[in-house]
């Protein structure tokens, strides 16, 4: 391999400190978002899930990813719990829904079955309208022991949404606490509640950085901005190419 992208900081870092290659031969580009497919919102979300899941005044956690162990939703569901004791005076508008299917499934069917949650907790399984769904939620939240760079915080913050994300990989260069989402400890049910109990109160707050999140996605992380940086990175590699190749001949 004469040239490597890293599509993080924290995976261009191992690639260097871990595997050994020489910095030149790394470049660093984040993926981009289709902004066509994933934007805010217009006007109130159409009713969604079972029947009499949602309502008017409902507050919709969201979460999307595969139902594996590194995903760690049993911590979101955790959480979900530990939030709607911190917050009794608005526990009946709290509801979670988490896109996606996987081996870790069960385990979360037992879970919310066995902390009484059925009524306010959709498991929605594999989907095609992730997009949809994401323009029906108020806060994201990517529960991972582990990251390289998330497509879904990606998407999730172009849908105008604040991101909690647990501090692992490459989610800090992606969320900006206090701007468009917060941080997190990974496998803390306990924190990551209280981090929820700060914004399901105040949704002037979950406004404010949805609208911050949607703008850096604009600014930094737009498909013309990753097609540009791959482009460079060819021309700067097939102009070394040619050089060694005219040097040879």
């Amino acid at each position: 391999v004469g040239h490597y992208i890293a599509v993080s900081r924290d995976l261009a870092d191992w690639l260097v400190d871990t595997v050994g290659v020489p910095r030149v031969k790394v470049s660093q580009i984040y993926n981009g978002v289709d902004s066509v497919k994933f934007h805010p919102r217009s006007g109130s979300a159409a009713p969604f899930g079972p029947p009499g899941f949602t309502s008017s005044d409902a507050i919709i956690i969201g979460s999307v990813g595969r139902l594996a162990q590194v995903k760690d939703f049993p911590t979101l569901i955790r959480a979900f719990h530990c939030l709607r004791a911190l917050w009794p005076e608005g526990r009946s508008r709290l509801r979670l829904i988490i896109v996606g299917d996987g081996p870790v499934r069960p385990q979360c069917e037992r879970l919310i079955a066995e902390q009484g949650l059925g009524e306010q907790i959709w498991l929605a399984g594999e989907r095609s309208d992730v997009a949809e769904l994401m323009r029906a939620m108020n806060v994201f939240v990517l529960p991972s022991l582990g990251e390289g760079i998330s497509n879904t915080i990606l998407e999730a913050m172009a849908s105008g949404l604040p991101v909690i994300a647990t501090e692992v990989g490459g989610n800090p260069e992606l969320v900006a606490p206090g701007q468009t989402g917060s941080l997190v400890p990974p496998a803390d049910a306990e924190e990551m509640a209280q981090t929820l109990l700060a914004y399901v109160g105040d949704l002037t707050r979950i406004a404010h950085e949805g609208q911050s999140a949607c703008a850096a996605i604009a600014a930094r992380f737009s498909m013309e901005a990753m097609v540009n940086g791959y482009l460079s990175v060819y021309d700067q590699v097939l102009k070394t190419n040619t050089k060694k190749t005219l040097c040879a001949a």
